[in-house]
């Protein structure tokens, strides 16, 4: 699940994710990602640094450029990951469902918030 979560967080940013569209497109160097998204140079960077820790980006350095492409494999297996461990998992939990409803904990809470109120009194 800490897979998942890392994946998703990582593409839960609008720039991170235009900058995913735009890799999957086609290899891009910094100035490009910058003159198109309209950022600094340091935001771009930032968001890149991000993306390659996660292992969505790789860079390739040519000679003193560096150019930066989506690394499709790993792309792809956080794809998998949602959906095998999230999203089975949710399929699996309505499938499995409890028809019941548990107040026990909805009755606890309640006299602690009395019983505080109470106190406060």
């Amino acid at each position: 699940m800490k897979d998942v979560l890392g994946f998703l967080k990582t593409l839960a940013d609008e720039t991170r994710l235009k900058i995913i569209m735009m890799l999957s497109r086609r290899d891009m160097c910094v100035c490009e990602i910058m003159d198109e998204l309209g950022m600094s140079q340091p935001a771009v960077s930032h968001h890149l640094r991000l993306l390659k820790k996660s292992g969505i980006v790789r860079d390739d350095k040519d000679g003193r450029w560096v150019f930066y492409s989506l690394n499709q494999k790993a792309f792809a297996q956080g794809l998998v990951c949602i959906h095998n461990d999230l999203f089975d998992q949710i399929r699996n939990n309505l499938e499995n469902r409890q028809a019941n409803r548990d107040y026990g904990a909805c009755l606890r809470m309640e006299k602690e918030m009395n019983t505080c109120l109470k106190a406060k009194n």
